[in-house]
């Protein structure tokens, strides 16, 4: 039930991603913390004892008088509570194992239908959120706003998508179309950090099952030549043609480098405790190294960005957490498209918006339940004996399914 409840309430902030006010993200919050409040708060190890020193990273911000505008670092720090109490709701909720894999199910399967509605949607509306509500651009992926931000969120379920795919059973095929869908969605799009990351996040998926010995060679071999075949027929029927053109762009990162410079330089000014989460778009014009007319939001690079915000205990604390999550999310395979959005934050925002954000929070929490359940089957059994290694080769494979 929680876990269900969960999962509602995270789709729920995607799905109102487009509204620009924000009441649907502040509902979100509220109801994800009520939910935590009821269920009880349970998370143990490195990754759930570092983001609660994120989460109270605001608050200590507010208290001390370091946040610049103190009216966005506490919507901010609300933000980063959410994030929390979904980390501690899955990895209490997703205990048992059966349940674990389900809901691995789930998700793959709400990826695979998200991105048939999203590219019929881009398609077909012309340009309206839901074939209802004008976007005021010429196509759009589902509820997102911006491309990048919907290829972050494929790169998060497209390796959970495929991983299903490998998987035998009648449907095989259904899962590995999916995927290619997927993939061929991102490349429409015009995304290019997104449509180079998923070109990598394929092979390296299929690499890891490859190496794993849970499956086959034959049936990863069999995947693979399948799920070119299929992409680039998806690939060839949505066509490639924004891509092409933005990668044809004299300068693809265009005023980027601007504004990363900008965001460094904000956080070598307050290098311990930053300007306050939140207040990106209040300091930077004090910073800015160009004006195009147009208001700048986030820095397209989400590392410094929090550096500027959080200063440098507080981007540190983050690249601990990434780096504890890819560890565990390049064992399991599944869970690559954790070690993906971490890389497309370098040139990009899809961390700063929450319909994107919790979901690496979701698969942050499943890794690490996972994680724990194989670091004590291990500890359970001793080392030399049959019952230990018998343990130890079951764990492995438990642990890569």
């Amino acid at each position: 039930m929680i876990a269900f409840a969960t999962g509602s309430l995270c789709a729920f902030a995607t799905l109102t991603i487009w509204l620009e006010v924000s009441y649907a993200e502040r509902c979100f919050e509220a109801a994800i913390l009520l939910l935590a409040a009821v269920a009880g708060w349970r998370g143990t190890g490195v990754v759930a004892g570092a983001l609660t020193v994120v989460a109270l990273w605001g608050p200590f911000q507010l208290i001390t008088g370091a946040s610049v505008v103190p009216y966005e670092t506490s919507y901010a720090s609300l933000r980063w509570a959410a994030l929390l109490a979904t980390f501690l709701l899955v990895y209490g909720a997703l205990d048992d194992q059966k349940l674990r894999l389900q809901a691995r199910t789930w998700l793959a399967a709400f990826g695979g239908l998200f991105t048939i509605f999203a590219t019929a949607q881009a398609y077909t509306s012309h340009g309206s959120y839901f074939w209802l509500f004008p976007s005021d651009q010429p196509e759009v992926f589902g509820p997102f706003q911006n491309q990048n931000n919907y290829a972050a969120f494929m790169e998060l379920t497209l390796p959970l998508t495929l991983w299903e795919a490998l998987k035998p059973g009648r449907y095989r095929i259904l899962w590995l179309t999916l995927a290619a869908v997927m993939a061929a969605s991102v490349v429409a799009s015009g995304s290019r950090a997104g449509s180079a990351l998923i070109a990598l996040e394929i092979p390296a998926v299929l690499l890891v099952a490859y190496r794993s010995k849970h499956f086959t060679r034959g049936q990863v071999a069999g995947a693979a030549a399948q799920m070119a075949l299929v992409a680039a027929l998806c690939i060839s029927a949505t066509g490639w043609e924004t891509l092409e053109h933005r990668l044809r762009a004299a300068n693809p990162f265009l005023y980027r480098g601007e504004m990363l410079h900008s965001a460094i330089a904000m956080a070598k000014d307050r290098p311990w405790t930053g300007f306050g989460l939140g207040t990106f778009p209040a300091v930077y014009p004090a910073y800015a190294d160009f004006d195009n007319g147009y208001t700048v939001n986030h820095a397209h690079n989400d590392w410094a960005e929090w550096a500027a915000e959080g200063g440098l205990p507080f981007v540190l604390l983050l690249a601990a957490i990434a780096a504890a999550s890819s560890l565990a999310a390049i064992r399991s395979g599944w869970g690559l498209g954790l070690v993906a959005i971490y890389v497309h934050g370098f040139v990009d925002f899809p961390m700063q918006r929450t319909g994107v954000v919790i979901w690496v929070s979701v698969l942050g929490a499943m890794l690490a339940v996972q994680h724990r359940h194989h670091r004590d089957r291990r500890e359970h059994h001793a080392p030399g004996d049959a019952a230990g290694a018998q343990g130890s080769l079951i764990s492995q494979i438990q642990f890569a399914e």
